[in-house]
């Protein structure tokens, strides 16, 4: 591969027209840009883009393109001039096509609408049944072809408005993971999920409703709790509660009788989250924080990434809570992750070295109860200034939880599934 241009913040529209090549940025004020092959610098033809996405040459000869955020879509003409608005007041608009008979069809990424345009105004709608969709394309029988971007999968949708499922849905981790009966509740970067037999359902698409992407995932007191890279979030889809924000890099979460424990992962401090509204620094000059556990004695532990270990914060009864107050109890291990305690014992995800072990807090014994497991451990590949959550790859985060029944559950978001582990 050759690299033809750099310095571009978040690139996703991206489009071929008789020789030219044409990208836009999917951040705000994006830029759209045409790419010289041959490695010359861009050519800016439109500034101020809210969130670039999927575009296209129309029979016209003009580049259209939509402004994901403010809900418009825009044309221009590639040999220069000004942009031209010709849709606003849309929900979500993902990508902006032309059908066989030239008409403009431009996709929601809300409820997956595939509307058709006209002299500047919708007038018709075709339901995809696609939640969280990306981008279609027309084969030259009128059939859309729309793919999911929050759950994956791929569906055909013919002229007559029929639906079939090409490829099924499925995780984009998954990260953070609680027990939800027999099933599996999971974190999912844009939405929460259920899994089980087989089977993944989404359960609202919540990266929109908090304005980030989901990673941590807890249950406490009959809400559901998620982090997200800034704050902190409780209730269920569509009714959210912020239990706190301006955090840096808020990762695993776990419940305790009083409130909730959080691993602040950039500030390397685990929190305490009161019911009553409070927030106290339980342990501070950790390295790297990942994930948070307690058990039935209220004990609190936490894998420690950037150290390699796993380790017990003890309360200094005086009231000192700093972080050299911990007792390390597994050391040497290959960036620990998810943790959750089970049986009496501490269950961690070895990510780097794709094992979960088995930790007893007592005599510090590690036995590895599975290896060959596929983690995620790639870093991210969007720029930290891109300011558009929804676009920027999550850090992984394999997060592991205790089931009812005595069994653990492990997101292998390697390659998206939740394994259970028998006691």
């Amino acid at each position: 591969m050759t690299v033809v241009a750099d310095g571009i913040t978040a690139p996703d529209g991206i489009a071929w027209h008789r020789g030219r090549l044409f990208v836009n940025e999917l951040c705000p004020d994006g830029r759209l840009l045409e790419i010289d092959p041959t490695g010359g610098p861009p050519r800016v033809l439109a500034t101020g883009l809210a969130l670039g996405n999927a575009m296209e040459v129309g029979p016209d000869g003009l580049l259209y393109y939509p402004h994901l955020l403010s809900g418009e879509v825009w044309r221009v003409d590639p040999d220069g001039g000004a942009p031209e608005r010709l849709l606003a007041g849309l929900d979500r608009p993902v990508a902006v096509r032309f059908d066989p008979g030239g008409g403009l069809r431009v996709l929601s990424n809300g409820g997956g609408a595939l509307w058709t345009a006209e002299d500047g105004r919708v007038t018709a709608t075709l339901d995809t049944g696609v939640g969280g969709a990306d981008n279609v394309v027309f084969t030259a029988d009128g059939s859309a072809w729309v793919t999911g971007a929050f759950h994956g999968g791929l569906v055909r949708v013919g002229v007559d408005g029929t639906a079939t499922t090409v490829l099924p849905p499925g995780l984009c981790g998954p990260w953070g993971v609680a027990a939800d009966g027999t099933d599996a509740l999971v974190a999912d970067h844009f939405s929460l999920a259920r899994v089980g037999g087989g089977a993944v359902t989404a359960l609202g698409d919540v990266v929109t409703e908090v304005r980030g992407g989901i990673r941590g995932l807890t249950r406490h007191h009959g809400d559901t709790v998620v982090t997200t890279g800034t704050g902190v979030w409780r209730g269920r889809p569509g009714a959210w509660t912020r239990a706190a924000d301006g955090l840096a890099g808020a990762t695993g979460v776990a419940s305790c009788p009083d409130g909730l424990l959080v691993a602040e992962t950039g500030a390397g401090r685990v929190l305490h989250l009161g019911d009553d509204g409070s927030v106290t620094v339980l342990a501070t000059g950790l390295d790297g924080p990942v994930d948070v556990a307690v058990d039935p004695t209220g004990a609190v532990y936490a894998t420690l990434t950037g150290g390699g270990q796993v380790a017990r914060l003890d309360r200094d009864p005086a009231g000192d809570r700093g972080g050299d107050r911990g007792t390390v109890l597994a050391a040497g291990l290959h960036r620990p992750e998810g943790l959750a305690v089970a049986g009496g014992s501490l269950w961690c995800a070895e990510a780097a070295a794709g094992r979960l072990l088995r930790i007893d807090p007592v005599d510090r014994t590690v036995t590895v109860a599975a290896s060959g497991l596929a983690f995620d451990v790639r870093p991210p590949h969007v720029p930290a200034d891109c300011r558009s959550g929804a676009a920027t790859r999550p850090a992984p985060f394999a997060g592991v939880a205790a089931a009812g029944d005595g069994s653990v559950l492990v997101a292998v978001n390697g390659e998206g599934h939740v394994l259970r582990v028998g006691p």
